[in-house]
């Protein structure tokens, strides 16, 4: 059966607070992953602040859960020259015992940035050994561009693309990366998160032209509706949204 992981940036309202300086801690994360195990996602795509900026304990009760962190989500920086954040990053990424980080990079996009990322990367790997490196490619950043991110990814990495990917960009990427592209972002932000039930066969059709193209990877709900909306964005409701979400996208992938 396709895993399908949760990501806890999904049901965490304050996920953009944290660029503001009086930023409030983020929500245990721990007390939901019952919740989460037993609704029947396959693991967690971890939202990095989730650990982070957490106690002791609170960290352990993630990392030991039987439900397991599938994915270390970091959005550590790649255009500085010093590494100490990415080899902090790096080693939450091993204590996590994640088999995949994902990571972003920033807009720049020239030859001199691609060697940098390139060899920046190259390091962030060395100090993450085993664990593979999906690339987010995100809109807006330097690794939106398929044949940039191709040149810049070290051996062993892989990228993901996003629902909200136009079917042309799907197979641009497809292209560029091949059998590279191992997960999925079950992201609609660009157009209002809707639930997936009421983009049903948008959603099919963009998992049939992935499978076409070969892809047999990993899927994470990574934002669902109510994200952004003041009435909706609540922990409560954007649960019960992503256990809706899960069974459409099970029934789906089949």
């Amino acid at each position: 059966m396709t895993e399908v992981f949760l990501g806890t940036i999904a049901i965490e309202p304050g996920r953009w607070a944290w660029f503001a300086d009086d930023a409030a801690p983020p929500m245990a994360i721990s007390p939901w992953l019952d919740r989460i195990a037993d609704a029947g996602f396959d693991g967690l795509e971890l939202w990095e602040h989730h650990v982070r900026t957490a106690q002791d304990d609170e960290v352990a009760a993630v990392f030991e859960h039987r439900l397991g962190v599938a994915v270390f989500n970091t959005y550590v920086g790649f255009d500085e020259t010093d590494d100490a954040e990415r080899d902090q990053a790096a080693d939450w990424i091993r204590r996590s015992g994640a088999a995949k980080a994902k990571w972003n990079t920033g807009p720049e996009r020239d030859d001199r940035a691609r060697d940098a990322y390139r060899d920046r990367l190259a390091r962030f790997a060395a100090a993450t050994p085993g664990v593979e490196l999906v690339c987010e490619c995100h809109d807006g950043s330097a690794m939106d561009d398929p044949a940039f991110a191709a040149a810049v990814l070290p051996a062993g990495s892989s990228a993901l693309f996003h629902t909200h990917d136009d079917l042309e960009l799907i197979r641009a990427k497809f292209a560029a990366y091949g059998d590279r592209i191992s997960h999925v972002h079950v992201n609609h932000l660009f157009t209002g998160s809707p639930k997936l039930a009421d983009i049903r066969d948008e959603l099919a059709e963009k998992i049939g032209v992935a499978r076409e193209l070969g892809f047999d990877g990993t899927w994470t709900l990574e934002f669902v509706h109510g994200t952004g909306n003041p009435e909706l964005d609540q922990r409560e409701l954007l649960f019960a949204q992503a256990v809706e979400d899960l069974a459409v996208l099970r029934d789906l992938l089949g």
